[in-house]
């Protein structure tokens, strides 16, 4: 069940303290957005959220990966889990339920502590990103109310509709921006940490890493990578997900005057990014970007082009 590399280590139910976010959560740019369940605290990002609950024990995960169709839903999450610290292995047969929907149970070990998974997901129907849940917790600890926690999550998901076309289609060159792009590499990082609060509390955190590599030819290569973070005296917990992607990349002066970073990948929907340059720096629909070059910054910090 490879959706995310992850192990875990959870004996108690120590409530979890590190970002505190509750509720609804937008899309963030994981295509969909969700609601977390009543009761519950999450800490995450666009790449993804660990829940926790005061005195359910376990954790809930979500991640944004993307899968082809229903039968590779179904073979990504039958897959066994064998990363050396974690072994898990399929209990029964998937069960597909309506829209699409595919729920699993494997059992196994995290450092030798024997524990139970029922993973979930209702494949996107737009295409792109799937929202991958999956409840984890010691064996003899996993409840019904863990699973209901788990399928409230996953009935609030709300997968977001692409455009058919970019809301800017059209447009034409700006120079200006193109010169300042080709051959650069920008860089969005991220992190947030939390400590404990209390003693036997959890702290956790986040980092994230993006990369968008602009090579003059007019092609890109874009990258992605995170890390999460939870422990406490009796809880631990570790995650990383991935992804990359490639396309054509142009600087379009579009109608209302403002320029963007239009990004047509291989396969999948136009992204495009506002873009300003302010003291120097900048920014991709408000956010820092570090723009990095060859020539001033090194061979370490170019973006990779033939």
């Amino acid at each position: 069940m490879r959706c995310w590399t992850i192990a875990l280590l959870l004996f108690t139910t120590a409530p979890l303290l590190a970002q505190e976010l509750t509720g609804q959560q937008p899309d963030q740019g994981m295509g969909f957005s969700f609601t977390i369940p009543s009761g519950w605290v999450g800490s995450g990002s666009a790449e993804g959220f660990i829940l926790g609950h005061m005195s359910i024990p376990g954790a809930i995960l979500l991640a944004p990966k993307p899968h082809a169709d229903l039968d590779a839903l179904v073979r990504t999450y039958s897959e066994p889990t064998d990363d050396g610290d974690s072994h898990f292995e399929l209990v029964g047969q998937p069960r597909i339920h309506s829209n699409n929907t595919v729920e699993v149970v494997q059992t196994g070990s995290v450092q030798g502590t024997a524990m139970k998974v029922i993973a979930v997901a209702r494949l996107n129907p737009y295409g792109g990103n799937t929202a991958n849940l999956m409840a984890l917790a010691p064996e003899e600890s996993f409840s019904d109310e863990l699973r209901s926690a788990l399928m409230e999550a996953l009935a609030s998901i709300a997968y977001t509709k692409p455009s058919t076309l970019p809301a800017s289609a059209g447009g034409s060159t700006d120079q200006t921006w193109h010169d300042r792009l080709s051959g650069a590499r920008l860089t969005y990082m991220e992190s947030y940490s939390s400590p404990s609060r209390t003693e036997g509390g959890i702290g956790g955190g986040y980092s994230i890493d993006r990369r968008i590599d602009l090579c003059p030819e007019g092609h890109y290569k874009a990258s992605s990578s995170s890390d999460h973070t939870m422990s406490g005296s009796d809880v631990s917990a570790y995650g990383q997900g991935s992804s990359t992607g490639d396309g054509r990349w142009s600087a379009v002066r579009i109608a209302n005057g403002n320029t963007v970073l239009r990004l047509s990948p291989t396969s999948g929907p136009v992204r495009e990014y506002v873009l300003t340059f302010q003291d120097g720096k900048t920014y991709l629909d408000g956010t820092r970007w570090f723009r990095t070059t060859l020539a001033s910054d090194g061979p370490e910090y170019a973006p990779a082009c033939p």
